[in-house]
C-alpha cells in the first residue's frame, strides 16, 4: 500500500481554531467521496511544541492510503476529488505552501490495537537526508542503523518510518526524504520520552550520521481517523 502525506499550512488570516474546525467538519466528508481512498487520517498539530522544534509552519498533515502508486498519482484527475476536496482546499489551506510526499511505510513498533477513536499523541518528524548520502544509503541506514536504536521500553506504542518512494526522485527532490511517526499514550509520555537524557543521547549521537539537521523539523499531533478499517 502507498501512503501520500500532504503537509498543510493554514490559509493566511485563518485562526488555528477555524483551520482545524474546517478541516474536520467540512473537508473530511468531502474526502470520503474518493472511492479509491483506503484510509484517511488527519494529523492535527497540537499547540504543545516538541522542545527544539518550536518554529513549524504546518498546521498538520493529511495521510491518504491507496492500493498502488498509480492510484495515488491518479488522484488529481479523479472527478470526486476535483469537485469535492480539491475545490475546498483553498478555503482553509495556503495552496502556495502545500507540499506532498509519496511514501511506503515500514513499521518497527506496534504495541497497540488502534481503533478509529483510540486517543494517542503522535510525534511527526519531517526528515531530510544528509547532503552527501544517496537516497538508497539514507533509507538503508534509517532502517538498519537507526531503527534498532529506538528503545522498546520508553513509552513508544507505535513507530513508523514513511520513506519517500525512490522512483519519485526522477521528477526532482521532494521537500523531505521521509517522515518518522512515534505514537504515545498522551502528551506527558512523549515529552518525558523526548526530554530524557537517554533518548537525547541516542538521537544526539546518531542523527548526524544520516540527517541534515538544519532542514528537519517536528511537531506533535492528534489523529482524526476519518476513514479507518473496522
Amino acid at each position: 500500500m502507498i501512503k501520500g502525506i500532504a503537509l498543510a499550512v493554514p490559509k493566511p488570516g485563518l485562526s488555528a481554531e477555524a483551520f482545524h474546525r474546517h478541516w474536520r467538519e467540512v473537508h473530511a466528508p468531502l474526502a470520503l467521496r474518493i472511492h479509491a481512498l483506503r484510509r484517511y487520517v488527519q494529523s492535527h498539530r497540537k499547540a504543545l511544541a516538541v522542545p527544539g522544534f518550536e518554529q513549524v509552519p504546518y498546521g498538520g498533515v493529511a495521510e491518504i492510503w491507496f492500493d498502488t502508486l498509480e492510484d495515488l498519482y491518479a488522484l488529481p484527475n479523479m472527478p470526486e476529488y476535483v469537485a469535492g476536496a480539491h475545490a475546498d482546499e483553498p478555503n482553509f489551506l495556503d495552496m502556495s505552501a502545500l507540499k506532498f510526499l509519496a511514501t511506503r511505510e515500514h513499521v518497527f513498533i506496534d504495541e497497540v490495537d488502534i481503533k478509529q477513536d483510540t486517543p494517542l499523541t503522535k510525534a511527526i518528524f519531517l526528515l531530510r537526508r544528509r547532503p552527501d548520502m544517496s537516497v538508497a544509503q539514507f533509507q538503508d541506514y534509517w532502517i538498519n542503523g537507526h531503527a534498532p536504536q529506538i528503545p522498546r521500553d520508553a513509552g513508544v506504542l507505535r513507530y513508523v518510518q514513511c520513506h519517500q518512494v525512490p522512483e519519485s526522485y526522477a521528477a526532482g527532490e521532494p521537500p523531505y526524504d521521509g517522515v518518522a511517526e512515534l505514537s504515545f499514550a498522551d502528551d506527558e509520555a512523549i515529552l518525558a520520552y523526548w526530554t530524557s537524557p537517554r533518548i537525547q543521547a541516542i538521537f544526539g549521537a546518531d542523527a548526524p550520521r544520516f540527517l541534515d539537521g538544519a532542514n528537519c523539523t517536528a511537531f506533535l499531533a492528534a489523529e482524526n481517523r476519518v476513514r479507518w478499517p473496522a
